[in-house]
């Protein structure tokens, strides 16, 4: 996986124009109303060892750089799989497949929009990403963009993990009735550290309750406003981008975010406004089992920050590995420290008696 959570929200260009039109009121077709339980509905994710998910996504947005608009657009396929139990939350996975990718550049781009093109299909085709969620659909941690790429494609790659994020709303811990509403603090990363720090407010409602009869399951309509900040840091410095969002999503009481859809406006010091658009669909493939984490064989304790597959908050050391041998007098340590014990000296040899001189003849 890449050594890689939430930024320039996904969205499909499907011709934007410089404002994006207010949300439809009305649900996705073949949806047919029902009551919400007197009692309410308690959402939760169902984030049980070997339960899996196919998504897809379609991202896309405009941008205005000096006059001249930029449409950017990328679709594409997603296997979501739980892979075992962890402290932050369940561990899970994703694999991305089918890229499709359409991606304008400004003019001051160092590289030609089908080079870009190239470089990222072939990063994010078949890419893994393993983070931390909740049953409430809280992400406790989502691997930041590696920092070893371009910032074009770093940027890239982050869209992509923001889209990822879309399929977790954070829904409350307790049944929620209709019309109720809600708010959650969002606070993730660790401020002034490399990486990103994201800091909103995310405003929810319950909008009724329907059959999908595609499904075959009801599913909870909510509507969600959001505000966030986010501070990217790296090695060169920090830059802050903002943005407002409002989105209607489907709920499934399979346990899943089955369908999300919302526009943003955007604001980059560094890119200026943008306007997109967000269309996130996710079905469950297969149902978890309680033997998941015993049986699965999946579930791993990495704790280098430098291994690929490391899941943390831990940073890898600029340049080289980190290793689990702490003992300088170990033979394979690498470091800085010195063996404050001096190996045993070496017995000398036994002394033999020089041959015999034979005899002149």
């Amino acid at each position: 996986m890449i050594a890689l959570r939430r930024v320039a929200r996904v969205v499909f260009a499907l011709g934007l124009a410089a404002t994006v039109p207010p949300l439809s009121g009305c649900g996705p077709k073949g949806l047919q109303k029902i009551a919400v339980p007197t009692a309410g509905v308690h959402m939760r994710y169902d984030l049980t060892p070997g339960a899996s998910y196919a998504g897809h996504l379609r991202i896309g947005n405009t941008q205005s750089f000096d006059g001249q608009s930029i449409s950017q657009a990328l679709e594409c396929d997603v296997k979501m799989v739980v892979v075992g139990d962890d402290p932050k939350g369940a561990l899970v996975r994703a694999t991305f497949s089918n890229v499709d990718l359409k991606w304008g550049l400004p003019p001051s781009a160092p590289m030609s929009p089908a080079a870009f093109v190239a470089d990222a299909t072939a990063k994010l085709q078949g890419m893994n990403v393993t983070f931390n969620v909740k049953p409430t659909g809280e992400i406790t941690f989502m691997p930041p963009p590696p920092q070893d790429v371009s910032e074009e494609l770093g940027q890239f790659i982050d869209q992509v993990l923001r889209a990822l994020e879309e399929g977790f709303l954070v829904v409350p811990d307790r049944a929620v009735k209709d019309g109720e509403s809600w708010a959650e603090d969002e606070h993730r990363g660790r401020k002034g550290k490399l990486g990103r720090y994201v800091e909103g407010k995310v405003e929810t409602k319950v909008a009724g309750m329907f059959r999908d009869e595609a499904r075959k399951q009801d599913v909870v309509r909510l509507e969600i406003v959001e505000k966030r900040k986010e501070v990217f840091t790296t090695k060169d410095g920090s830059r802050t981008t903002e943005s407002d969002t409002k989105a209607t999503a489907m709920f499934s009481t399979a346990g899943f975010l089955a369908d999300v859809r919302g526009e943003s406006r955007d604001f980059d010091p560094v890119n200026g406004m943008s306007f997109r658009k967000v269309d996130v669909k996710w079905d469950k493939t297969a149902e978890g089992t309680a033997a998941g984490v015993a049986d699965g064989g999946d579930v791993q304790s990495i704790d280098d920050p430098c291994d690929p597959d490391y899941v943390g908050e831990k940073e890898c050391a600029e340049g080289g590995d980190v290793q689990a041998i702490t003992d300088p007098c170990d033979p394979d340590y690498v470091g800085e420290k010195e063996c404050a014990t001096p190996a045993p000296e070496t017995a000398p040899a036994p002394e033999t008696a020089p041959a015999p001189t034979p005899a002149p003849k």
